[in-house]
């Protein structure tokens, strides 16, 4: 009867033991994964929003005109060169104004 309570406890011992390597396998799948696919903000379902009326205006000049943002107040990601006040950040969907 030894024996068999012996055989017992190694069963479970070694599916806990299996337990415990599926999860860190799944652990170390997501980490892979969110490694290979960069991260898009929550809302923003496009990588580059479409252009918007916006984007037609000619971008302001150096002459003492004030310049576009190269950061989101808001959520503090770059933004594009090609961005001017009053659009919607890329990143958090918020409107950037002057």
């Amino acid at each position: 009867m030894n024996e068999k309570k012996r055989r017992n406890w190694l069963a479970i011992a070694g599916l806990i033991a299996l337990i415990i390597a599926l999860c860190l396998c799944v652990e170390l799948l997501f980490l892979g994964l969110g490694a290979a696919i960069p991260e898009r903000a929550a809302g923003s379902g496009e990588a580059n929003p479409p252009a918007g009326p916006a984007q037609e205006e000619p971008l302001p000049g150096p002459g003492g005109e004030e310049r576009s943002p190269a950061f989101c107040p808001f959520c503090g990601e770059g933004l594009p060169g090609s961005f001017r006040w009053g659009q919607f950040c890329p990143w958090c969907g918020e409107q950037v104004e002057a």
